[in-house]
């Protein structure tokens, strides 16, 4: 299966309309001893600071990731025990990995501010 970068774009965008923040919020807490919640934490932290600018493309790319990660119903539905959130981890991962260099510029961002 090859990557089709519009394909995903345009997922994202679909998904980022439906994106919530407080719901983000709240499934974060939720699951905060999970291995991928640092990561969760971060997209989360990215979009949701009013002062650090994103790129659009960048935007909704985390918001479509945050928001499908949330979303209970996805391709491997979250209740299923054991397994649920392995999509969603792989969601996660793919956007830290390809938002590298932003990733990058938020925590030299922070460093900066704190």
């Amino acid at each position: 299966m090859n990557f089709n970068k519009q394909q995903a774009m345009d997922k994202a965008k679909s998904l980022a309309k439906d994106f919530d923040l407080e719901e983000a919020k709240e499934f974060a807490n939720k699951h905060a001893g999970e291995s991928w919640h640092k990561d969760f934490i971060l997209l989360y932290e990215m979009i949701r600071d009013k002062n650090f600018s994103l790129d659009r493309t960048v935007y909704l790319a985390i918001a479509g990731a945050l928001a499908y990660v949330v979303m209970p119903i996805d391709v491997i539905p979250d209740f299923i025990p054991g397994i649920g959130f392995i999509d969603d981890i792989f969601i996660v991962g793919m956007v830290i990995k390809s938002l590298s260099d932003e990733i990058q510029r938020f925590k030299a961002y922070r460093k900066g501010i704190n």
